[in-house]
């Protein structure tokens, strides 16, 4: 496939972007082997009306609210370790599916295809439930798509405390790298990609980004060393743009496994409580 695409830059690269743009918006996963968690006892499982569809979620807990936000192709299940560290510390987690993930209904594309702007709008049911959070914790696009929520729906997003394991930043930044990290996109093949994918998701690449945002909120950003999608120079740069932000760099956990991290969760409970 690499090669296929390094020589569609030269040769075709109108039609390596389509190719792209049909990739970028389909889900790793099918609704048989797709990621999925478990409410756990105790909880309050709830079901939102969202885009046509559902929005599977639970409440677990009692204490400061914290929402738990997963990424593409996630689930509630990436937080099981962080859920169950907060509550044992007096927290309230509410931790939800988006269309086409996890326990939720088929979105607006179907089980297989999904956007950005449908994980945000998830976002916004949830906060019109539940309300304002003391503290957000959110996983790669979870971070762009719950930030972008807050905003629109008129959040005080500066007295949220966010905590952000392997942000994906968005814009045409953040989306050449991630699909790079997997074929070679070369700017040929790029330039015909961009306005592919905006008139299909309905928005400009650099309207959905994390760059650009002046955010005051304090905010934790743990960001591996070695993350592939999500390179570790963007949680680099959003920390040395936000005046309340600090970076935990970790070796060795990759993008996904900052998920599972004991010293991750702790220092994720440490900051919600500072």
């Amino acid at each position: 496939m690499r090669s296929g695409f390094a020589a569609a830059e030269r040769v075709a690269p109108a039609r390596a972007a389509k190719v792209l743009c049909e990739l970028w918006f389909k889900l790793p996963a099918g609704p048989e082997k797709r990621l999925r968690g478990e409410a756990p006892a105790g909880s309050h499982v709830f079901e939102l009306e969202c885009l046509g569809t559902t929005v599977w979620g639970y409440d677990w807990g009692e204490g400061p609210l914290v929402y738990l936000v997963h990424g593409w192709g996630g689930s509630t299940g990436d937080f099981k370790f962080i859920a169950a560290n907060l509550v044992a510390s007096g927290f309230r987690v509410v931790a939800f599916d988006t269309p086409s993930h996890g326990n939720a209904g088929a979105g607006p594309w179907g089980d297989r295809h999904a956007s950005g702007l449908h994980l945000i709008e998830a976002m916004n049911v949830v906060l019109e439930k539940f309300g304002t959070p003391h503290a957000v914790v959110s996983h790669s696009m979870g971070s762009l798509s719950s930030v972008h929520a807050m905003l629109q729906s008129g959040t005080e997003i500066g007295g949220v405390r966010l905590a952000m394991l392997a942000p994906f930043i968005g814009g045409q930044e953040g989306f050449r790298d991630t699909i790079g990290a997997i074929v070679p996109v070369g700017p040929r093949i790029f330039e015909r990609l961009v306005p592919l994918g905006e008139a299909k998701a309905g928005i400009a690449l650099d309207d959905f980004s994390l760059r650009g945002l002046a955010i005051d909120a304090p905010v934790l950003i743990v960001h591996d060393k070695g993350d592939r999608p999500n390179p570790f120079r963007h949680g680099q740069a959003l920390a040395d743009a936000w005046p309340n932000a600090e970076l935990m760099a970790t070796t060795g956990l990759g993008h996904r496994k900052v998920l599972a991290n004991p010293a991750v969760s702790a220092r994720v409970r440490e900051f919600l409580s500072e």
